[in-house]
């Protein structure tokens, strides 16, 4: 028996131990930010973005005329020949107007120049490489576009549950898709499609009807005077308008914030100071303004080469439809009746984080969330501070606080329409509720929430 010869239970031990440690350090090298599988994924999506852009660089070379310049008419043929282009992304009629042109190839959106050329999305000219590039989903319905210095939310990056990003400022906004389908189907274009995305009027009037649930009569998108929004004259709100309307025609859709507006610091009082407006988590709604001074401030949250604005009425409705369309809420919990998912007076619910306030009589009257039940009372809730309340990736559409629009009530004067109802109302103000103040109103139950075009 001495003469046998065996491994030890330590020596296997060790063995197994090192083993372990090999096969660590081979996954390791395989994945991780670092490895090897994830480095050919980096690989295959920087060869996919160049032969999208080299399709695009193509149809453009073959588009120069024997002056040296390029021609429109050639462009429009040869684009469409590109094998992969979304073909809605490409005007029926190229001009000088269309420029910055974007389409659409393998799921890409690439940027032609008016001078000729051609760069991916979210790259400047003379960038050595896009490492961090996002992809943004696309569909011939709609053209998500990515505001310079914006990133995408992991987790909501596909179409189906909210298509979330950040821009530059880390302010938050979710995609609202406006299919562009709409425009030639007979049953909203009454018999004719629009004849161009100047034909204002007409991709308007296809809005409405396709939206027409969640429209009121007495409600419109119309001037009546400055101290409504600020704008001088009717031809500079419909200027402002048609601006808008023309974006989504031309996107599919617009970005809206996916939080209600709000401040790091609480306001109490019309007077208090109008301090930077955040569309981000755990702030303090933006309260004690004015529709005039709501316009204002949502202006200054226009990002990467972005507009930002208050919501027309058109667009609420849009979004209402847009909810309704994905299965996010029934047309029930639109228009009828938002307990189920609002912040109203005499509904209960969990609160998850944040704070919350049940009166404005003094200052310092916000309470800190720690496993808190909301009562059958109204409580005024920080931003995004229950996970009950969000849909495809949007926060309190539904109660909280009333949200000014450009919009108004054309039956009675100098009047700004807000949405959504407030935690002042019952659940008979649901998400789609239209209310109206008088242009000089403000409260801690009225703030507003802006789009992105």
């Amino acid at each position: 028996m001495r003469e046998k010869r065996g491994i030890t239970l330590i020596a296997l031990l060790i063995t197994i131990i090192v083993l372990l440690i090999l096969a660590g350090v081979s996954i390791g090298m395989l994945t991780g930010d670092n490895g090897i599988l994830t480095k050919a994924q980096v690989a295959a999506e920087k060869t996919n973005e160049a032969k999208a852009k080299e399709k695009v660089q193509v149809a453009v070379m073959g588009s120069y005329g024997e002056d040296g310049k390029l021609n429109y008419s050639e462009l429009k043929t040869n684009l469409d020949k590109v094998e992969g282009i979304i073909k809605s992304t490409i005007p029926e009629t190229i001009t000088e107007e269309s420029f910055d042109l974007k389409v659409t190839v393998d799921g890409y959106n690439i940027i032609i120049k008016k001078n000729g050329e051609v760069l991916l999305e979210g790259i400047s000219a003379g960038d050595s490489g896009n490492e961090n590039k996002p992809t943004l989903p696309s569909t011939e319905d709609t053209t998500p576009y990515l505001p310079e210095g914006a990133t995408i939310d992991k987790e909501h990056s596909t179409l189906d549950n909210g298509l979330v990003i950040k821009d530059e400022n880390n302010n938050e906004w979710v995609w609202i898709e406006v299919p562009k389908s709409i425009y030639t189907n007979a049953s909203y274009n009454g018999g004719a499609a629009p004849t161009s995305s100047e034909d204002y009027v007409k991709i308007e009037s296809i809005m409405q009807s396709y939206a027409s649930a969640y429209r009121e009569s007495s409600y419109a998108d119309t001037f009546y005077s400055t101290e409504q929004h600020g704008f001088a004259n009717s031809t500079e709100y419909d200027n402002w308008k048609n601006s808008m309307l023309k974006s989504v025609y031309e996107n599919g859709g617009f970005y809206i914030g996916r939080y209600e507006v709000g401040t790091d610091t609480a306001r109490f009082a019309k007077s208090d100071d109008l301090t930077t407006p955040l569309i981000q988590i755990d702030k303090y709604p933006y309260s004690f303004v004015t529709c005039r001074q709501a316009q204002s401030l949502a202006k200054q949250l226009t990002t990467g080469g972005k507009q930002a604005s208050l919501m027309f009425g058109i667009q609420w409705d849009l979004v209402m439809k847009y909810i309704e369309e994905k299965g996010g809420k029934t047309q029930a919990e639109l228009k009828s009746d938002s307990s189920s998912w609002g912040n109203y007076k005499n509904v209960t619910f969990v609160v998850n984080r944040g704070e919350y306030i049940t009166e404005a009589t003094t200052n310092g009257l916000w309470k800190l969330v720690n496993n808190y039940t909301k009562p059958s009372l109204a409580i005024l809730l920080t931003t995004g501070a229950t996970d009950r309340n969000i849909v495809l990736g949007i926060y309190d559409l539904a109660g909280n606080v009333l949200e000014w629009t450009l919009e108004r009530n054309i039956t009675t004067d100098a009047s700004c329409a807000n949405r959504g109802g407030s935690c002042y109302d019952v659940s008979d103000y649901p998400a789609a509720s239209h209310y109206f103040y008088n242009t000089s109103i403000s409260g801690l139950g009225v703030g507003f929430r802006p789009v992105l075009w």
